[in-house]
């Protein structure tokens, strides 16, 4: 007996399944699970007419991909519907890609060094079906929930589809589910208002002839203060890229130093260091040009914290023999705290201190702060002595002691004979003890503190030598 699938209004001869089947085996190919049985033919037949129907004629007018799906559905083919679908997906989401914008697409889905070779949409058929997925979802151009889905149908689709062999095979509610998926949570879905408001910025950031004005920031502040999380490191990160490249002008650069650190304070440490790292390669790669404007960027956004510990250290050493430079430079006053400022830069925090520079760093600041020994300001800057009270504040116990050696040392224990420099260093001995938490060290700076006079020499006293034997080597 005939037995037919209406498919949308055609009748379907089932009977071509054996008469196809026969074929193959007549060519000596193999027949077996190539296409899909009766019944679940009949579910696409049952089915597929409907969900079609149900969308929008201007939809279906140029939706090619569609009609391949539904050819091959009816014939029996579903792996073959599966990629088709599949193909349209991918074509959509490199088009929301282009849409959100090339340059910030391949900053999210590339990182290191490959990402020079990505620019053109061209570029990206190079990027995996899984990073694209997993970038559209960073870049918030699908949601979370469907990018667990069409994570699910690429496992499927390269496990059961035509693309490799398998025993598997694809019922048809499997496939119409995926199809609905497909279209209706990719294909027929827009970027989300976030995904669409950064890229308005970035294009008009780039696009910008005259500087940022404080009201324009103002009005931006609200919109940046509500992006994701992963939106402001996807900002930040492009924006730093905008920044080193030789095509930005000067007034958007002047316009991103205005707003970057703005978004920089909002967006994730991972995502800093990273750009730290970028800074690090353009000086490797002898990229003088990027290197200097990243470095730049760095600098107004109060990141250097955050630049590599080989290039910390090379730059802490550079800043910390300025700052001695300009203490024993003529108007010292007015020109040691600018160098302070770029050592506190990169240091933040105790952690940020390397030790391969710790005790330099803490001695040049320390003859800073003990002064010239005049009377005016007791003989410190100013302006320099709060920075230099914020760095020594940040110190605990194990600096503290580089400070107490610090102080020992001939750059600075030549002042102490002088009254003014005595009242300055107990003054930084007392900002050791507000933080020191070993009573052993409490009771050392407790002792230097009670014996202002003896500064100076106090080295050569044996009670202070055996006090402090478990934490400084006496030769």
């Amino acid at each position: 007996m005939k037995k037919d699938i209406v498919l949308g209004g055609v009748d379907l001869n089932i009977t071509q399944s054996n008469e196809l089947n026969n074929y193959l085996t007549q060519l000596g190919l193999p027949s077996e699970n190539i296409i899909a049985e009766i019944a679940e033919r009949k579910v696409i037949g049952s089915n597929l007419p409907s969900f079609i129907s149900n969308l929008d004629p201007a939809i279906k007018q140029d939706a090619r991909y569609l009609s391949k799906f539904t050819v091959a559905a009816a014939v029996g083919l579903f792996d073959a519907s599966l990629n088709y679908i599949w193909n349209e997906v991918v074509l959509n989401l490199r088009q929301k890609a282009l849409i959100y914008g090339l340059d910030m697409f391949f900053d999210a889905a590339v990182g290191g060094e490959r990402r020079e070779f990505y620019k053109t949409e061209e570029d990206l058929k190079g990027l995996k079906d899984n990073a694209l997925i997993n970038t559209c979802r960073k870049l918030e151009l699908i949601s979370d929930v469907t990018n667990t889905k069409l994570h699910h149908i690429l496992t499927m689709r390269n496990d059961i589809g035509a693309s490799h062999p398998t025993e598997s095979r694809i019922n048809g509610f499997e496939l119409l589910g995926w199809l609905q998926v497909c279209v209706q949570d990719v294909l027929l879905d827009k970027p989300s208002e976030s995904a669409i408001r950064i890229k308005s910025f970035v294009e008009n950031l780039k696009k910008s002839t005259e500087v940022i004005s404080e009201d324009v920031m103002m009005g931006m502040e609200k919109p940046l203060r509500e992006l994701s999380l992963q939106n402001t490191d996807n900002l930040i990160n492009s924006i730093f890229g905008i920044y080193v490249s030789s095509e930005t002008s000067n007034i958007v650069r002047k316009n991103i130093s205005i707003c970057a650190p703005r978004i920089w304070s909002k967006a994730r440490d991972e995502v800093k260091y990273k750009i730290g790292i970028k800074l690090d390669g353009y000086k490797n790669n002898l990229q003088e040009g990027k290197f200097k404007f990243g470095a730049e960027f760095l600098e107004f956004c109060d990141g250097n914290q955050y630049r590599s510990l080989e290039s910390r250290i090379i730059s802490l050493d550079t800043h910390a023999d300025d700052l001695l430079d300009a203490r024993y430079a003529w108007d010292n006053f007015h020109h040691e705290p600018s160098h302070m400022r770029k050592l506190l830069s990169f240091i933040k925090t105790e952690s940020d201190i390397p030790k391969e520079r710790v005790f330099k760093i803490i001695k040049n600041i320390m003859v800073c702060r003990v002064g010239k020994g005049v009377s005016y300001n007791s003989g410190v800057s100013p302006a320099g002595k709060p920075l230099y009270d914020n760095f020594f504040s940040m110190l605990g116990d194990e600096n503290i002691i580089w400070g107490v050696i610090a102080m020992h040392s001939n750059e600075v224990s030549s002042w102490l004979e002088n009254k003014y420099c005595q009242k300055n260093m107990i003054e930084i001995l007392n900002i050791f003890k507000s933080n020191a938490r070993s009573e052993r060290i409490r009771e050392i700076l407790d002792f230097l503190i009670a014996r202002p006079n003896l500064l100076s020499k106090i080295h050569n006293d044996v009670n202070y030598k055996d006090l402090t034997k478990n934490h400084i080597q006496w030769s």
